[in-house]
């Protein structure tokens, strides 16, 4: 009787977890806002009606107004970027 193929298979690897297939959202209230730019709140709602390179908009939660991170810190590269391209 011929033997069966028998296949070896790679030493078992402990579980690695995935990374989430987004990265979670997180808001920013207006206090974190005015201290991650170092502007004031003036100034701030200045920069969300600017024409050219308007900054992100609130969004409403309730009497709150947050911002998301991710756009904030977008905001700031962008800013950024385009200093250090003139």
């Amino acid at each position: 009787m011929p033997k069966p193929n028998i296949v070896s298979l790679p030493p078992k690897r402990p579980d690695v977890p995935k990374p989430p297939a987004h990265a979670p959202q997180r808001f920013l209230s207006l206090r974190d806002v005015l201290d991650r730019l170092t502007i004031s709140r003036s100034l701030l709602y200045e920069l969300i009606k600017d024409p050219v390179q308007p900054f992100p908009s609130p969004v409403h939660l309730g009497r709150r107004s947050v911002w998301l991170e991710s756009e904030v810190e977008d905001y700031m590269r962008n800013v950024v970027e385009a200093e250090r391209m003139q």
